[in-house]
């Protein structure tokens, strides 16, 4: 179309054919000017286009949990949780301890095999970082491990965790050793805290008369009479919120063994997918 333009414009206006043939020539050099244009814009349309963008990079995907289970305990009971971080699109990964005993194994002994957990995770998932949410001691064992001065946790979200010790595990022997770190005074509940980590809590505020409490009521509701209010039938909120470094996430008004429900996890959601 372009030169058959040139070629009708030449024609009207009847000029020489030397002039023609250096105006048909201008015209050739234009065209080829403004094809080498296009060829080069087109390569720079698909070079940018090419280039990966940082929106599916690492940095932008929620950090991977590991759900740390509590006393006499084990990773059956995070199944909830395990559901409603997949449909979140957060990588779970329910802790079982191979290791050492599992439901009734030591702070110390969990901690040692945290480690090796937390790189294996590391590895499948390309992160540098985990959060962690431990029930009960599941934290402890959490904050032991991060006594070590380990970098690798950006956020640990203790709930129901006795961080103070319960009065409920003095004179108990009962799967031992894991109930001597449940002891006021233990040793677990005196770790410093880790500067590269952010500790939150959420803790039971539980009355008996308002139920919320599917599994082992009765004991509970003997715990509720013996300790220190507001608790949750087994651990005292003051308890649980005695860190000075720790933030409160919220209360729930469930006892100790409910408090995985889907309304903790909604209290949690905000740190476990980066908005907070």
């Amino acid at each position: 179309m372009l030169f058959k333009l040139l070629y009708t414009i030449g024609t009207d206006l009847k000029i020489k054919n030397n002039d023609k043939i250096i105006v048909v020539a201008s015209f050739i050099l234009v065209a080829l000017g403004l094809f080498v244009c296009f060829i080069s814009l087109q390569q720079i349309y698909f070079e940018v286009s090419a280039t990966p963008t940082s929106t599916n990079s690492n940095a932008t995907k929620p950090l991977p949990v590991l759900l740390i289970h509590g006393y006499l305990s084990d990773a059956s009971t995070w199944k909830k949780w395990e559901d409603l971080l997949k449909k979140d699109n957060i990588p779970v990964f329910p802790i079982t301890f191979t290791q050492s005993d599992d439901k009734c194994g030591s702070a110390a002994e969990h901690a040692k095999e945290l480690s090796s957990q937390i790189a294996n995770v590391k590895d499948q998932t390309g992160q540098n970082k985990v959060n962690i949410v431990g029930h009960s001691k599941g934290g402890l064992d959490a904050r032991m491990y991060l006594g070590n001065s380990t970098q690798d946790v950006a956020n640990l979200i203790m709930i129901g965790t006795p961080n103070a010790g319960s009065p409920l595990a003095v004179n108990n022997d009962v799967c031992a050793p894991a109930i001597y770190d449940l002891k006021p005074g233990a040793q677990v509940t005196k770790v410093k805290e880790n500067p590269n980590t952010k500790y939150y809590t959420i803790a039971g505020e539980w009355n008996p008369d308002a139920g919320n409490c599917d599994l082992l009521a009765p004991i509970q509701q003997g715990g509720y009479d013996s300790l220190p209010k507001p608790n949750d039938g087994m651990v005292p909120i003051s308890s649980v919120e005695s860190l000075e470094y720790s933030d409160s996430l919220g209360h729930s008004k469930s006892c100790h063994s409910n408090l995985l429900s889907e309304y903790e996890y909604g209290l949690a959601k905000a740190v476990l997918i980066g908005n907070r």
